[in-house]
């Protein structure tokens, strides 16, 4: 399934990142956000990890060129 040439650790680390910006401003402290979020992700199926990588659109780089 997986077409991405990021590791399961990066995209991991993405999708963390992208929780914790999106709790923090909703209020929550970034810092424990992301070491939440990013336990979560690693004990999840790298297919499943990838999906939700593309659904969130973090496989695109929002700049149009």
């Amino acid at each position: 399934m997986s077409k991405l040439k990021l590791t399961k650790m990066e995209i991991s680390y993405k999708l963390a990142e992208d929780y914790a910006e999106r709790a923090s401003s909703g209020g929550k402290n970034y810092k424990e956000s992301f070491d939440h979020y990013l336990q979560r992700c690693l004990n999840r199926t790298t297919d499943n990890l990838v999906s939700q990588y593309k659904i969130q659109g973090l496989d695109k780089s929002g700049f149009i060129f």
